[in-house]
């Protein structure tokens, strides 16, 4: 390429130049030189444009990407087999002109891939068979144990690179000896007797043999005419490793084991895909309690929508980014922010990480405070009496709208109270404890052996599905014409949104996601995530720390162009409520709606493709000294045009390309899939880890990717393992505030741990369960004493005007009548049979 440095040295150090005036003694020679510097420097940029005019386009955007990327290859990259054609002109193809560079790797990064390490279910499995096949042995008659044979070396030729072995009962003591690409017992080829003993009576040394390996066949001795001894032998395969299948042998209907020679690399994603396969298969549910921190995966996103199958979602992505593209480049009027001078250079990046100038942690003395005493920071007095005031609203609007009958829950309805409400609150507790799928069961098991407690002791299961109906939390009389889709449930969620940031400061590391609550009912704003455990449901932004899932902040979305205001800001009819300089677009005004109470802290936002581009990683870092990192769609603004074009096509597995500015860097790496992350503050350097006794060698971007992104799947793993939501809900918004209750349990554990890390997250929700009921339980009144029962105590039978159904047959589904009545329960009763039944059983 042309430069002008390269034009100023040239004519200097040869001192011929057209240009160059001769040298004048009425001048000063410094003064002049550097006069003389500036027109040649002026001379070659001119130079530079007119040549590079002259060029084509293939190679301007030649020029272009040398210029603008870099390329290097992992250690434990494969040999790429593009390139290499058939016939004439075989490994011949275009001239390589791209920037390759040695692999950066960090100080304690090996060169070389170490040895595979042998996993202790490995060594296990190897003792229990060698243990086996000497047990085998042994337990043989002595006279039909042949005599060891000396040690020698035996060589064993593969003639396909499919090796089938059938009818494998002969010589071979036990079928479970085939594992894992080692044959542990062998047959020995039969030879002939002359070479099979000796005058002696004794084996001679075993001499090389063939054995031929068919796809149909199996193994093929050459010959059958002596017998077979069974000896201990090992088959060692170089550079390629056994996959085990099964087939069917030709005219026979058994089936037989097959193992497929393929390359070693394709080992680790074999066991990645059975170990996700089998997740949550053998795991306890007092072991989902303490399981780690879910590690997010760069490849559950995709990088690109343009090979999706379905044109909507490219279309909407688009649309998307577009709108956040327009919004990011109107934030700012600096020319400085918006250009970028993307280069392939691996010096050229100077990011530095902020220092974290913020405090971490509860922000009250939690010394001595037990589960309840946090959780009551959280869910305080104001809240709660706030439910009792609108729940008791509610009733009495119930009762008047609707006329129910004189024998109704709703007729029988009393005013609740804060000690009820916490009581209700403790039972969900205790139902997301010990799971049963009837709810009523809880009070009236079908048998009495799946009795669980004594829920009838903290309240009557009628008085309980009452509260639950009556719950409510604003008063539908006040509301405006228009409300907000969520004026059901806004109150909570502003009360919650402020007490989670106010209780606890999170650490450095941040990260943005979105979290879904199963919904599979009519809604709305119901959302489609098909990455999410759930898949259909409500949608919410969340702001969580990394390393504990503490939920800090949360918006729920509400449909496209939603905008949450705090029911007392003041804000004029049809203008939503926006910071000056936040962006307006949807996935960048997320970002600064959550993250401005913690801006100029040195934190570091971790978020994926969906909320990440080069323009807001700028503003963050420059004007709020925010680091970001995360994954990035190359079809956004600002990214360099020759990374926009990487694909599986035009790269090979294990290549990474990348591309820095002084304060941001990229890199696009190629492993199962295309990835490609954005940093403020990662070099351009490569790392390792260790997986499954394989190293494997990663970009150290997307290793911190893994360890900071799982926050918010670790506050939903952690959410999942007790389910106060449960699977049915008939109201919506009833069902989010189970959820926001589950969340409050988590963060106040959170708390509650900060200074005690013995306690595990399912003893904290049994002594917090425990803890409600035993302040909030209902206080028992002593029996009066006992006295003659009245008329209406005995349950006398009364006769109706016209025959009714009676009430046990219609629950048989039996269609019968009767003119008899309880006169205590009014319930219509068969004389015979059912007036008894029905006083006897548990109503």
């Amino acid at each position: 390429m042309f430069s002008s440095e390269s034009a100023i040295a040239e004519p200097i150090a040869s001192g011929q130049s057209s240009l160059e005036p001769g040298p004048s003694s009425s001048e000063p020679g410094p003064s002049r030189r550097l006069v003389d510097k500036l027109k040649l420097a002026r001379a070659a940029k001119v130079q530079d444009k007119k040549q590079f005019a002259m060029l084509s386009l293939e190679q301007r955007k030649r020029l272009k990407d040398q210029k603008q990327v870099g390329h290097f290859k992992l250690p434990d990259a494969p040999e790429s087999k593009k390139g290499k054609g058939k016939g004439k002109g075989k490994g011949k193809g275009k001239e390589d002109t791209r920037r390759w560079v040695p692999c950066p790797l960090l100080p304690d990064v090996p060169i070389v891939p170490p040895p595979r390490i042998p996993q202790p279910w490995e060594i296990q499995d190897q003792r229990v068979h060698d243990t086996e096949a000497v047990a085998g042995v042994a337990k043989q008659p002595l006279s039909t144990i042949p005599e060891p044979l000396p040690e020698t070396t035996e060589e064993v030729t593969i003639s396909s690179p499919f090796i089938t072995v059938s009818e494998l009962t002969t010589g071979i003591s036990n079928k479970d000896d085939i594992m894992e690409g080692t044959l542990r017992r062998c047959t020995r080829l039969p030879c002939s007797p002359s070479e099979s003993t000796s005058s002696l009576g004794t084996p001679s040394q075993a001499k090389k043999r063939k054995l031929l390996f068919t796809p149909s066949t199996g193994i093929e001795p050459q010959t059958l005419e002596s017998p077979i001894i069974p000896v201990l032998a090992k088959i060692e395969f170089l550079g390629c490793t056994p996959k085990s299948t099964t087939s069917t042998t030709p005219g026979s209907e058994r089936s037989a084991m097959s193992y497929e020679i393929g390359d070693d690399i394709d080992i680790e994603r074999d066991l990645e895909e059975i170990s996700d396969a089998n997740v949550g298969s053998d795991v306890d549910e007092d072991d989902l309690v303490d399981i780690p921190v879910r590690q997010r995966d760069v490849f559950e996103f995709p990088m690109e929508y343009d090979s999706s199958e379905d044109p909507g979602l490219v279309e909407a992505m688009r649309e998307i980014d577009t709108e956040a593209d327009v919004a990011l480049r109107a934030l700012t009027d600096s020319e400085e922010l918006r250009y970028f001078d993307w280069r392939g250079n691996l010096d050229n990046f100077e990011g530095v990480k902020e220092e974290f100038i913020g405090s971490s942690g509860p922000t009250f003395d939690i010394s001595g405070l037990t589960p309840l005493e946090i959780l009551k920071k959280i869910w305080d007095a104001d809240i709660v009496s706030h439910i009792v005031r609108e729940t008791n609203k509610y009733a009495l609007q119930l009762q008047h709208n609707n006329i129910s009958k004189p024998n109704s829950r709703l007729s029988r309805w009393k005013d609740t109270t804060e000690d009820e409400i916490w009581r209700v609150l403790g039972i969900i507790m205790l139902q997301s404890l010990v799971i049963i799928n009837v709810e009523r069961e809880y009070w009236y098991p079908k048998l009495e052996e799946l009795r669980v407690g004594d829920f009838g002791e903290l309240m009557p299961y009628n008085r309980f599905l009452l509260l639950k109906r009556c719950l409510h939390f604003v008063d539908n009389t006040s509301l405006p014409g228009h409300a907000d889709k969520l004026h059901k449930i806004m109150p909570v969620i502003e009360h919650l949104n402020k007490k989670f940031s106010s209780l606890y400061l999170p650490e450095q590391n941040v990260a943005i996601d979105e979290s879904l609550l199963l919904w599979k009912g009519r809604l709305s704003f119901a959302q489609l995530i098909a990455t999410k455990r759930a898949k259909v449901g409500i949608k919410s932004y969340e702001l969580c720390e990394s390393r504990t899932g503490y939920l800090w902040k949360m918006e729920v979305y509400t449909g496209k162009g939603h905008v949450h205001v705090p029911r007392e800001a003041p804000q004029e009819a049809g203008v939503g409520h926006e910071v000056e300089d936040e962006p307006g677009s949807a996935t960048s005004q997320i970002v600064f709606r959550l993250m401005r109470p913690l801006f100029n802290k040195g934190h570091t936002l971790v978020m994926d493709n969906f909320y990440n581009a080069p323009l807001l990683s700028r503003v963050l870092k420059a004007k709020y000294k925010t680091d970001t990192m995360g994954t990035l769609r190359l079809n956004r603004e600002y990214v360099p045009e020759s990374l926009k074009g990487k694909n599986k096509n035009n790269m090979n597995v294990g290549e990474v390309c990348f591309s820095t500015t002084k304060d941001l860097s990229v890199v696009v790496w190629l492993d199962k899939s295309v990835v490609a992350m954005q940093s403020t503050f990662h070099d351009i350097k490569v790392g390792g880890k260790e997986k499954y006794g394989y190293y494997r060698y990663k970009p150290q971007v997307v290793l911190d990717y893994n360890l900071s992104m799982g926050g918010i799947d670790h506050k939903d793993q952690m959410l999942h393992a007790y389910p106060v939501e449960r699977v049915r809900n008939m109201i919506w918004y009833k069902k989010l505030f189970r959820r926001l209750l589950n969340v409050s349990i988590h963060n106040a554990f959170v708390i509650f741990t900060h200074n005690h890390n013995q306690v595990g997250n399912r003893d904290f929700r049994l002594q917090l369960a425990h803890e409600i009921l035993q302040v909030h339980r209902p206080q028992t009144v002593p029996r009066p004493p006992a006295r003659p029962a009245t008329p209406s105590e005995m349950h006398l039978p009364k006769k109706n005007a016209r025959p009714q159904r009676c009430k046990l047959c219609a629950a048989a589904k039996v269609r019968r009548t009767t003119v008899w009545r309880c006169g205590t329960c009014q319930v219509n009763l068969c004389i015979e049979g059912c007036y008894i039944a029905y006083h006897t059983s548990n109503r």
